[in-house]
């Protein structure tokens, strides 16, 4: 049977296996779950317009208050209802009861319930201001609406708008593909010890080759991955475009698709890595510590993604980390989220990632094929590396 043919069977049996396993079910109905239960929760605490506030005057206050009120308020993006109380006295207890927002009473004092800098408190105090404004200049006889007559002020940008991806699809992006890349580099983890253990991969290995075994089983999960993630993205995108939840912003679809070829290629990168670990041990419970370099290398490319290319993505330090494999397949998607990456800099990055791939593939399966028969406890690398050698003379 040639390698292909044989890969293919690998992969077909451990994807429809683990397929139809329940921690695969159970994790895709959690999945689904969890976003579904996020997207409605976006769903009823969205109001679908602008912000209403109701608010009370009382006293003594400059003419044009009223008007003030209503021009900052649309220039605000708020709705603000306004009632006249009695006196102030009213006007306050009706802001301690909670039967409106704020007031303004004698024309010069805002009540709230709580000072904290709220948007209703910075509309009052700037329709305030601007009324007491025209209050003087009408008294000193000059007419406000002359004031616009001086001429039309001018914007003048030094730099193209920014693109109005910002920081939120980023990080969502940087998560996701962490959690999902190490979630199915565990699995394959996992299914290379639980061989071992039980002694299936000597039935296996005894009717294809070592280095099908290893890449059916990495295309097989990585199958999986795929399809989980794939149904996570369509599911948000879906969700915000039929429904009109929320605004995606313009790079939403292509850091999706470049999301899914980043999954492939950083899988690829960190799965062969942990079925190279997982062969230098022989039981479960030593899989978690045999595989903790591996582990420990994902976790410190993520967070070097997170702490340097996220916040300043057209940084240096940001697009020369981009460029290094381990930690391609995460900063990329978040470049590409702000706009910010080329598409020189995004395919020399995935032809950098490809022959690290290449590499890493050829270390791993060397490594893979001495250890993946060993029985007894943990093989060192350079133990299974010999052993590979002494088989491929043989």
């Amino acid at each position: 049977m040639n390698f292909l043919r044989s890969t293919y069977l690998v992969a077909w049996r451990e994807a429809t296996e683990r397929a139809r396993s329940r921690a695969y079910v159970v994790s895709t109905i959690f999945t689904v779950v969890l976003v579904g239960g996020l997207i409605a929760v976006v769903a009823l605490t969205d109001t679908g317009g602008p912000k209403s506030y109701t608010v009370g005057r009382a006293g003594v206050a400059p003419p044009a208050l009223a008007t003030s009120i209503a021009m900052v308020a649309t220039a605000s993006d708020v709705l603000v209802s306004q009632t006249e109380y009695s006196d102030a006295a009213a006007a306050r207890q009706a802001v301690a009861d909670g039967d409106i927002d704020a007031a303004i009473v004698a024309g010069d004092t805002i009540v709230v319930k709580h000072a904290d800098g709220s948007t209703i408190e910075a509309i009052l105090a700037t329709a305030l201001g601007q009324a007491r404004l025209v209050q003087q200049l009408d008294a000193l006889g000059v007419d406000p609406a002359t004031l616009t007559d001086a001429g039309a002020i001018s914007v003048v940008a030094t730099e193209p708008p920014k693109s109005d991806t910002g920081e939120g699809i980023a990080v969502t992006t940087v998560v996701l593909l962490f959690l999902v890349i190490t979630t199915y580099g565990q699995w394959v983890l996992m299914g290379v010890v639980e061989e071992k253990s039980t002694h299936v991969v000597e039935q296996v290995v005894s009717s294809t080759s070592v280095r099908s075994l290893l890449a059916g089983k990495v295309i097989g999960i990585a199958a999986l991955g795929l399809g989980q993630l794939v149904l996570l993205v369509v599911l948000v995108i879906g969700a915000g475009s039929v429904f009109d939840l929320f605004t995606l912003p313009s790079a939403t679809v292509p850091t999706a698709l470049w999301s899914i070829v980043w999954f492939l290629l950083g899988f690829a990168f960190y799965a062969v890595a942990y079925a190279a670990a997982a062969s230098l041990v022989s039981r479960s419970e030593d899989a978690q510590a045999g595989a903790m370099p591996v582990a420990l290398f994902g976790v410190a490319s993520y967070l070097v993604a997170l702490t340097f290319v996220v916040p300043d993505p057209e940084s240096t330090v940001s697009r020369v980390i981009s460029l290094l494999p381990p930690v391609a397949p995460i900063a990329y998607p978040a470049r590409i989220a702000f706009g910010d990456a080329p598409v020189w800099e995004i395919l020399a990055g995935v032809a950098l990632t490809i022959v690290a791939i290449v590499a890493v593939v050829r270390l791993a399966a060397r490594i893979y094929a001495g250890a993946i028969l060993s029985a007894g406890g943990r093989m060192k690398p350079r133990q299974a590396w010999r052993a590979s050698r002494e088989l491929a003379g043989r």
